[in-house]
């Protein structure tokens, strides 16, 4: 395993570029809340699309993972020996 307590901190390219953006802007804390409400949402909709994607190639609904999930919560230790 990496030692990264020596290794300098990197940004990658979409924080290069938030940074690039900001620079030189004050913005006000409502401002702010606005951008972070902003970039939540965006990952928010990437990761739903990933999520549909994945169902999808999987033949699977939320339907089928609801149930899958109540029958583990039931008796986690009967599912746990079922799924071994």
């Amino acid at each position: 395993m990496a030692n990264t307590t020596n290794s300098p901190l990197r940004l990658n390219e979409a924080q290069m570029t938030l940074l690039e953006l900001f620079q030189h802007r004050q913005m006000s804390s409502d401002e702010l809340n606005s951008l972070k409400s902003t970039l939540v949402r965006h990952l928010t909709d990437e990761l739903d699309q990933e999520i549909e994607q994945v169902l999808k190639d999987k033949n699977q609904t939320p339907e089928d993972i609801a149930k899958r999930t109540e029958a583990m919560n039931e008796n986690r230790t009967e599912f746990r020996r079922k799924n071994r």
